[in-house]
């Protein structure tokens, strides 16, 4: 008898590349791209032959393909369209500046709610959070800091909820996430996330200015993971430096403090 073929469960799927359970949803449901198999409880299945196109999807939408073209793209190399330029910008983010310049907060948290749906957090740091946030430090006068501030909050509105349901469904462990940055950095908040979608429970303490009393807490998290996106000063430094020693490989940096230590 011949031995069955790997089925995934969605959610093995999804750690497996990275894609969240919503987004393989969508790209059933909204785009056809990928069709599952059911168990007889009606949960989807997903096999090897699905994680080839999963994997075939991201590679488009990696070099910059709108999820909505990409159907036509599978399987069909050969009528790829021009990709040699840099991959544009999500079709959300003009739409989301204009909403952001008319003050419509529900506009603006229903195109980056879909974008969090349609693509992978990747995609959409890369194409929708960084072109926003470049667009509107270009805008005149007053109304930069009014539209940043919208931006802000629905951002952080958004990932908190995300990172909140990624929380219930995680079985690897618990992160303590440490933000040296300002309150409230979109980064940061993207940086909690992107350990929440590897299965670990995390919890965030946003805004921490002196880290030192990090080293009184003990190892008590599965990880400790610090995030900060400027320069930090030499107390600072010193202080990670001895977080270090004490967590050893638990101690998971953002890049920038890698480069600055």
């Amino acid at each position: 008898m011949g031995c069955e073929s790997k089925k995934y469960a969605i959610r093995e799927i999804s750690e497996l590349t990275g894609v969240k359970p919503v987004t393989l949803r969508a790209w059933q449901r909204r785009y056809s791209l990928i069709q599952p198999e059911r168990t007889d409880k009606g949960h989807r299945l997903y096999t090897e032959a699905h994680l080839d196109i999963i994997k075939e999807i991201q590679g488009w939408l990696a070099r910059g393909v709108a999820i909505g073209k990409v159907k036509d793209l599978l399987g069909n190399p050969d009528i790829a369209p021009n990709i040699d330029e840099p991959p544009q910008a999500l079709e959300h983010v003009e739409p989301i500046l204009t909403a952001l310049a008319e003050i419509k907060a529900a506009k603006v948290d229903s195109l980056v709610s879909s974008a969090f749906k349609d693509y992978p957090l990747q995609q959409v740091e890369d194409l929708l959070i960084a072109p926003v946030m470049e667009a509107l430090i270009r805008v005149k006068g007053s109304s930069r800091s009014v539209q940043k501030a919208l931006f802000q909050s629905v951002m952080l509105g958004r990932l908190s909820s995300i990172i909140e349901s990624e929380n219930k469904a995680a079985h690897k462990g618990h992160t303590l996430v440490v933000n040296l940055d300002m309150v409230g950095s979109v980064y940061a908040w993207l940086w909690c996330m992107k350990i929440a979608e590897t299965g670990q429970r995390v919890t965030m303490l946003d805004g921490v200015d002196d880290p030192a009393g990090l080293l009184d807490i003990g190892v008590n998290f599965s990880q400790l993971s610090l995030f900060s996106n400027r320069a930090l000063p030499e107390a600072t430094k010193e202080t990670i430096a001895q977080l270090k020693l004490n967590w050893e490989n638990k101690l998971v940096c953002s890049p920038m403090i890698e480069h600055l230590m």
